[in-house]
């Protein structure tokens, strides 16, 4: 019973119109995206490569330069005032000939920024999947009858997680390494692919797994919001309200009031730390504060812990009808 209650999950998943027509729509997005970029590819001439070179040489000197500087300020006869001018830890900038191919697509440097931008599509996708695969039975009446046939709502409920996150994570996975594919490929056929290696290959992994985890969680918060909600508009809802008010209104009361320290308190900012591992932000006279992966990780964890337990909770004891 519970297999015939996972594939009838799936089915009706499938089955809805709007998830058929967002996946059509990610795969839309995804070949205008391939197109575009191999129309304003081109493989580097030797001019275009002597250019890039030096380029980078004469950026290069300057960076070590600095670099030199940096470390003299911070050196046993250094002044108190050589020490303000720079920050504690230097570091050296050593940039590449491939950062200044400009009219080529080059897979090293451009493939990180387009899976962040990858990532946050999925994420959308599975907001939205989530929120209207449970709100719109809700709101319909849908679950009232499922229940009649199965009046196990804990149950029910769960099962419906489980195969929207299921689904959710094998499109992702399946879309994520195609996409990684794709651009591979056109680097190859019409660009630049620029120095990779397996350590390059490892973090670009970990950077596609952190981008579906956050489009599970995501998906997780959207389904849960949407039962507590019982429509698909209250979690859609709750996104605008939250994006106005607090990450827009939020940060422009704390620009005035000069609170420079506002960045811990924005789910913005802890989906940067995710995506990236590690966020620096600045707060006055030379300080720093940094927000790890694993500071998003407890913040998204609790969010969802706390959404699914009151989804649960409110479907467990109210009434649907």
């Amino acid at each position: 019973m519970k297999g015939s209650l996972l594939k009838a999950e799936l089915n009706r998943l499938l089955s809805r119109r709007f998830v058929q027509i967002l996946a059509a729509v990610m795969i839309g997005a995804f070949a205008v995206t391939v197109a575009v970029t191999m129309a304003g590819s081109t493989t580097p001439s030797a001019g275009d490569w002597a250019a890039a070179v030096s380029q980078a040489r004469a950026n290069n000197e300057v960076h070590q330069q600095l670099y030199d500087d940096c470390v003299a300020a911070h050196g046993p006869e250094a002044t108190a005032l050589d020490r303000a001018k720079y920050p504690e830890q230097c570091r050296l900038v050593v940039e590449q000939p491939e950062d200044f191919l400009y009219d080529t697509y080059v897979f090293h440097t451009s493939i990180r920024p387009l899976v962040g931008f990858l990532a946050a599509y999925l994420a959308l996708f599975g907001f939205l999947v989530g929120a209207t695969f449970i709100g719109a039975e809700l709101a319909s009446g849908g679950t009232t009858n499922l229940l009649l046939w199965r009046p196990e709502r804990v149950r029910v409920l769960g099962a419906k997680l489980a195969v929207l996150l299921g689904s959710v994570g094998v499109f992702s996975l399946v879309f994520s390494v195609l996409y990684v594919a794709t651009f591979y490929g056109i680097a190859k056929a019409t660009g630049y692919v620029g120095g990779v290696d397996a350590d390059f290959f490892r973090q670009l992994a970990l950077l596609v797994v952190r981008g579906l985890g956050l489009a599970l969680m995501v998906t997780g918060i959207s389904f849960g919001i949407a039962t507590v909600g019982r429509h698909t508009a209250a979690a859609l809802g709750l996104l605008t309200a939250y994006a106005v008010v607090w990450e827009a209104g939020g940060r422009l009361v704390m620009e005035v009031l000069d609170y420079r320290a506002q960045e811990p308190w924005f789910l913005s900012t802890y989906v940067g730390a995710w995506m990236v591992g590690r966020l620096e932000y600045y707060f006055g006279y030379g300080e720093y504060g940094r927000i790890e992966w694993w500071h998003a990780a407890v913040v998204f964890g609790a969010l969802v812990a706390v959404v699914l337990a009151a989804a649960f909770g409110t479907f467990r004891r109210r009434d649907l009808a």
